[in-house]
């Protein structure tokens, strides 16, 4: 309604925002169940990050199984090609990062047990295969290896390869069956990621 002021001048009343008062509302709804109920906050915060978590494993886990083909190949090209044993030996040290980022994930994904096991049993038997190699050529180094690295290394490998004597090349033939080991790992790690898309990811069960 209009009303008059002192001079007899008529106005209105300012138009209500409606729209922006239950904004206001609701915005005050949703701090008050914030304050009032902080573990289901909490709760919703794991939730997501479990999620990504999983997803994130997932991917990996794939991505490792996909590439183990790929190095056998690039194996092969080594010894039948004049290629050389660099792009064997890079993605390698790309797989061994790979199972480095399983245990990342699971850990931060919170995870359960398993996959952070998987994730750990990767990165040791990749770290296996370059043991292996360096028992027969304890020398050999990487060119993004740092040299106090290379220097620790073959200090540790060159006894090892004294005390082998001639059968060096047999212990470092494992590395053959040591990949097997690799790309059954792999598959056992895809079919459990798997498996984590399809259930909820309570901490530490497995």
């Amino acid at each position: 309604m209009a009303q008059r002021n002192a001079n007899g001048e008529a106005h209105r009343h300012a138009p209500v925002h409606h729209s922006a008062i239950e904004r206001e509302i609701r915005e005050m709804a949703d701090q008050s169940l914030m304050s009032e109920h902080p573990a289901a906050l909490a709760a919703h915060e794991n939730k997501t990050v479990a999620r990504l978590a999983t997803l994130s494993y997932v991917g990996t886990a794939w991505l490792f199984a996909i590439l183990i083909p790929v190095q056998f190949f690039l194996a092969g090209t080594g010894v039948f090609s004049t290629t050389g044993f660099s792009p064997h030996m890079y993605l390698g040290l790309a797989l061994h990062g790979l199972s480095g980022a399983l245990i990342v994930i699971a850990l931060i994904g919170r995870l359960p047990r398993r996959a952070l096991e998987y994730g750990v049993l990767q990165f040791v038997l990749i770290g296996l295969q370059v043991v292996l190699i360096r028992v027969v050529a304890p020398s050999a180094t990487v060119s993004i290896e740092p040299q106090f690295l290379s220097n620790l290394i073959f200090a540790v490998m060159q006894p090892i390869h004294e005390a082998l004597r001639g059968n060096a090349g047999l212990v470092a033939s494992l590395h053959a069956v040591n990949a097997l080991a690799i790309s059954g790992v792999a598959v056992l790690t895809v079919l459990y990621a798997r498996k984590l898309t399809g259930r909820d990811t309570d901490l530490w069960h497995g």
